[in-house]
């Protein structure tokens, strides 16, 4: 028999690990305050949201407008749906840019908050780089195919002139041209230089394989494919703009640049 006195299991516990007596109360008195704070914290965080979604003080008493031009701010303001008085936090700033992105000359809209009572709405705007023929005027169109408006007279635009795209009958402003003819069109204009724009006075584009330019000598441009467009362009800068004066309708029928070879131009006899 042990002459041992018998070890209690609390006994042992306390021996072998001293130091973690007394912890779970220590922590749940350290967690109370802590836990406190982070309820105050969102009181807090709660009445503030509500104080901004609810004070006059936020109230939208002015709408200001930059980057138009060709849309008046009573329209682009009218297409917003805004009205004074209502919070600014309470804006959907993504509902009032695509609203007014539904006008046919607005490209872009960025929306923001001028605490405390002012939107600034700013606007781009869609340029127009072509004029396509239509039965009845000629359609504006930005570098994404996006028919602006129809007008009559071009002369004061200085415009290239894109003519044998099929259009649809329902076409309204705002809509999308995505003939591949019109597409390839585009792509030649935003390649072209200023002067060379002002000596091409229309772009046949009823398909991407069949573009013919027209220059104002007369000449015509059999451009073929839109391959090696960069290649074809400055072909055609060299030639009518270095040669201008020996390249008209007088001396010369067309040029041909649908071949990979040198240009091929036909004289007239």
């Amino acid at each position: 028999m042990s002459n041992h006195p018998e070890v209690g299991e609390d006994k042992v516990r306390q021996v072998l690990h001293p130091h973690n007596q007394g912890h779970p109360r220590r922590k749940k008195r350290n967690a109370a305050p802590v836990l406190g704070l982070w309820l105050f914290l969102l009181f807090l965080a709660i009445l503030s949201g509500y104080y901004f979604l609810n004070s006059a003080f936020y109230a939208l008493q002015q709408i200001e407008v930059r980057g138009n031009n060709a849309v008046s701010k009573e329209t682009i303001v009218e297409q917003s749906g805004l009205a004074p008085g209502v919070n600014l936090f309470k804006i959907d700033t993504k509902a009032v840019s695509n609203k007014i992105q539904m006008l046919p000359s607005v490209k872009k809209v960025e929306v923001k908050r001028r605490l405390p009572s002012t939107l600034l709405l700013q606007i781009t705007e869609r340029t127009p780089i072509a004029l396509v023929v239509s039965p009845d005027g000629f359609l504006q169109i930005d570098d994404e195919g996006v028919y602006i408006k129809k007008v009559q007279d071009f002369k004061d635009l200085h415009l290239p002139v894109v003519s044998g795209v099929p259009l649809e009958n329902n076409l309204g402003p705002g809509s999308r041209l995505s003939k591949p003819g019109l597409s390839a069109a585009l792509r030649l204009i935003q390649m072209m230089d200023k002067v060379l724009k002002e000596n091409v006075t229309e772009i046949i584009a009823p398909s991407p394989q069949t573009i013919t330019l027209k220059t104002l000598q007369g000449v015509e441009i059999r451009f073929g494919e839109p391959e090696e467009m960069e290649r074809k362009v400055k072909i055609i800068e060299e030639l009518l703009l270095q040669n201008g004066a020996i390249i008209n309708n007088q001396t010369v029928e067309y040029i041909d640049l649908r071949y990979n070879t040198a240009p091929v131009i036909k004289r007239k006899k």
